[in-house]
């Protein structure tokens, strides 16, 4: 009877035990939605897509609507005929990627199959693990967000780095969609 009762007595305590958790591998997201620290709204990080953007804050839909891209525009970017890959690094709670990545969406939603567009969300602190970036596209360096990097897709499947856009279009009152246009064409101009 002695015997029950202690191996039942342990069974009890080991219930009681709280679980022991395992942390994710250095570099790897927390399971569940990160909130950010300021505002306590979920974050996107790492790989995801413009539907899951659109989905996340209320500021990219809103400012999607807003945004009016000039037909020519668009024309010159579905004009494009070298396969490029568009890493488009950003924060959902940054208000510049908030009024910036509307203008690719538009341009996205006539898709030119020569553009493989890649969004990596990234926290506050801008920094992203190197197993984010698409396969063949060397890690850059990221100090602002939104940042648009311009790969061009070489021989063999390899990517170099042909231009970048940086938090703003780089002319003043120039859209970002005409600037990610430009940007295509200087690339293709220079290969």
């Amino acid at each position: 009877m002695r015997a029950v009762v202690l191996a039942l007595a342990t069974s009890v305590l080991l219930a009681r035990q709280p679980a022991v958790v395992a942390a994710p591998p250095p570099g790897a997201l927390p399971a569940g939605p990160l909130l950010d620290t300021r505002d306590g709204q979920p974050l996107l990080l790492g790989e995801t897509t413009a539907k899951a953007i659109l989905a996340h804050r209320a500021a990219y839909r809103d400012n999607l609507a807003k945004v009016k891209v000039n037909a020519k525009v668009k024309a010159r970017w579905l004009a494009v005929r070298h396969p490029f890959t568009l890493v488009v690094a950003f924060g959902s709670w940054c208000a510049d990627s908030q009024y910036h990545l509307p203008y690719l969406l538009a341009l996205e939603a006539d898709p030119n199959p020569f553009i493989e567009v890649c969004y990596l969300g990234v926290n506050r602190d801008k920094k992203l693990d190197p197993g984010a970036w698409p396969k063949g596209v060397e890690p850059q360096a990221l100090h602002r967000v939104p940042t648009f990097y311009l790969f061009a897709t070489q021989p063999g499947g390899a990517q170099k780095l042909m231009g970048t856009v940086v938090e703003n279009p780089p002319r003043e009152g120039q859209s970002m969609a005409e600037a990610l246009v430009e940007l295509v064409e200087a690339a293709t101009k220079a290969l």
